[in-house]
């Protein structure tokens, strides 16, 4: 990470209680404010769209949280979906169970918005990036095997690319930081686009790279 430069400008808030989320922006040397984030999440509507979806739910956090002090705060949403039907988090064990069965052998999509709200000019605008994901063809005992030896419950479709081997995940196509909840091409461009730092010395894409490496490292 060391031939990576960032001049940061504006310290923002960050809306968030994901550790992983936490952990790669500090891995990026930047400055924020780790605000309390609101428990509530809006649940999907009717006929409305993952990517939609997402968007709202990122947005929401984004606005809802106890910042008083920062200009922007940042916020994200992961969803897992198969086709058009949204997995959130599993409220237990039970429901983890019934999510990883149902994405067993099989393709879906995960989907991570970034909002950032202004508060001077009361504004919120979002980015969103898709990932496929092919899951392992595993058995109930290895599904009920993997619940009880992984913390599953904070985590959108049950599971996470993170745990490496033990992992659910055959194989991936797209960004692994999406998948893990924050892509970070994404996150230096808005932070850009709002001058909350300047143009990096490296692309995006490298970025993405470098961030992977170094905590694949770790």
């Amino acid at each position: 990470m060391n031939n990576i430069h960032i001049n940061q400008n504006i310290i923002f808030g960050l809306a968030s209680k994901s550790l992983r989320r936490i952990e790669i922006i500090k891995s990026l040397g930047l400055s924020f404010n780790l605000l309390d984030a609101t428990d509530e999440e809006p649940i999907p509507l009717i006929n409305e769209s993952p990517i939609a979806y997402s968007i709202r739910a990122s947005e929401f956090k984004a606005i809802n949280n106890n910042n008083i002090i920062n200009e922007f705060v940042i916020a994200a949403d992961t969803i897992v979906c198969q086709e058009n039907k949204i997995f959130g988090k599993p409220y237990d064990n039970e429901e983890a169970s019934k999510i990883l069965l149902e994405l067993n052998n099989k393709n879906h999509s995960v989907i991570t918005t970034i909002s950032i709200f202004s508060r001077k000019n009361k504004s919120v605008s979002s980015m969103t990036k898709i990932s496929d994901v092919k899951f392992e063809n595993w058995n109930k005992s290895q599904i009920i095997n993997y619940i009880n030896n992984n913390n599953v419950l904070d985590k959108a479709g049950a599971y996470a690319i993170q745990d490496e081997k033990h992992s659910p995940v055959k194989k991936f196509i797209g960004c692994k930081l999406n998948i893990i909840g924050l892509p970070v091409c994404n996150l230096i461009e808005i932070l850009t686009e709002n001058k909350i730092i300047n143009e990096l010395n490296t692309s995006k894409e490298d970025m993405c790279v470098l961030v992977k490496s170094w905590q694949e490292r770790e």
